[in-house]
């Protein structure tokens, strides 16, 4: 049951890492992050949801690398969304106060969350303001496999010794130390940390709190479209939320699931890599969404699976978000696992099965389709008639998923 109003409660790990129902998912359209009850990001992969993690201790608490801002002695902690908003507040009560962290991927100012253009900033943005008392904050950011750090535009610029063509920039309002930092504070002061991986240049913009404001205000206007009148309906809102940050808003493809190698059971080997678009879940999501008044996210994706099948010339039961076939799959063995359920895998050997299911998944996206006016005309080639062109590649105009698993 969705709880709009938790009580504070201990935070605790079990060998390490904190229980699934603990996380909070947070996304801007290319990619998500997940955020823990302890203050912490355990994943965030840059710069698209397929992409090699620059957080990953989900999977390895010791070596996976983490963004954790926390007070000493963190004993108590809560979760909750703005309403309506995919901005997610923790609140972290300490030994001497409390800080409230309100976190989100920033989106650009203005954004129309069904158009099928780029809403994100590629940007995260990291707010803490303490509410009780005075507190000593802890700011530790250690990409997997660590970064070399100089001083540039203002903040810290990081080069990850694996992944050149990632350009990270931190900024905060406050002095740092380093990726390592511990902030006094009082009561009504604030920390704003934002993380860039985007262009950023020496006058770029450093205004989390307009950010947060600009990102709160396109979710809500996204769900302004939301129509449903039956039960549980903050239920079904806050799932609506939660299917739209496993949708690419660019391409109209839908990840199974934004995180890779979670187990089924703990201790289990089936750990798989769910970043990609399984053709029957995705159906499943979209019939959802259309049936509570998101009919763009549907089209959209029938734009894009009809593209996704011309390309690969058959059928296939999962696809890349871009259309193209998932790679082959491969074990890291650096990384133990969550809570040590090895091995984690990265791409899905699944892909080359042959599920005759897929067309009847696509005929019923089809069939949804129809039913809501589209026009399968000559022309159309079975593909969606919209009066712009469709997301995904070259349609014509005259054409928790859970964290853990698909």
């Amino acid at each position: 049951m969705l709880d709009l109003d938790p009580p504070l409660r201990p935070v605790r790990l079990r060998e390490g890492y904190l229980p699934l129902e603990d996380l909070g998912l947070i996304g801007d359209g290319a990619t998500a992050a997940l955020v823990g009850l302890d203050g912490s990001i355990p994943w965030l992969c840059l710069p698209h949801f397929d992409s090699d993690p620059l957080f990953c201790g989900l999977l390895d608490h010791e070596r996976g690398g983490h963004f954790t801002v926390q007070p000493e002695e963190l004993v108590r902690a809560r979760q909750r969304y703005e309403p309506d908003t995919a901005v997610l507040t923790t609140e972290l009560a300490g030994a001497t106060g409390t800080v409230r962290l309100t976190d989100a991927l920033a989106l650009r100012s203005g954004a129309d969350l069904s158009d099928d253009t780029p809403a994100r900033r590629a940007e995260l943005v990291r707010s803490a303001v303490v509410t009780e008392g005075d507190v000593r904050l802890r700011v530790v950011l250690r990409p997997r496999g660590g970064a070399q750090v100089r001083s540039a535009f203002g903040g810290l610029e990081l080069q990850l010794p694996g992944r050149p063509e990632l350009r990270l920039h931190l900024r905060s309002n406050r002095p740092l130390s380093g990726l390592d930092s511990t902030i006094e504070l009082q009561h009504g002061e604030r920390v704003d940390l934002v993380l860039s991986w985007g262009r950023f240049h020496r006058h770029h913009r450093f205004d989390a709190e307009r950010m947060l404001r600009d990102t709160a205000e396109a979710w809500r206007r996204w769900m302004t479209h939301f129509d449903y009148d039956g039960p549980e309906e903050a239920l079904v809102r806050r799932a609506a939320i939660t299917l739209k940050l496993c949708d690419d808003w660019v391409n109209g493809a839908l990840v199974a699931a934004p995180t890779s190698s979670l187990p089924a059971p703990i201790g289990g080997v089936r750990n798989w890599d769910y970043r990609y678009t399984w053709i029957r879940d995705a159906a499943f999501t979209v019939f959802a969404m259309r049936r509570i008044g998101f009919a763009t996210e549907a089209d959209a994706f029938l734009g894009w699976v009809l593209d996704a099948f011309e390309q690969s010339r058959m059928p296939r039961i999962m696809y890349r978000l871009g259309g193209g076939q998932v790679p082959d799959e491969v074990e890291d063995t650096e990384l133990e696992g969550y809570r040590r359920s090895a091995p984690v895998r990265w791409g899905n050997g699944a892909a080359d099965q042959l599920q005759h299911d897929v067309y009847g998944e696509v005929l019923d996206c089809a069939d949804q389709w129809l039913r809501a006016g589209g026009d399968a005309g000559a022309r159309t080639v079975g593909r969606p008639d919209r009066t712009r062109r469709h997301r995904g590649h070259g349609v014509a105009a005259a054409g928790p998923g859970h964290l853990g698993g698909a």
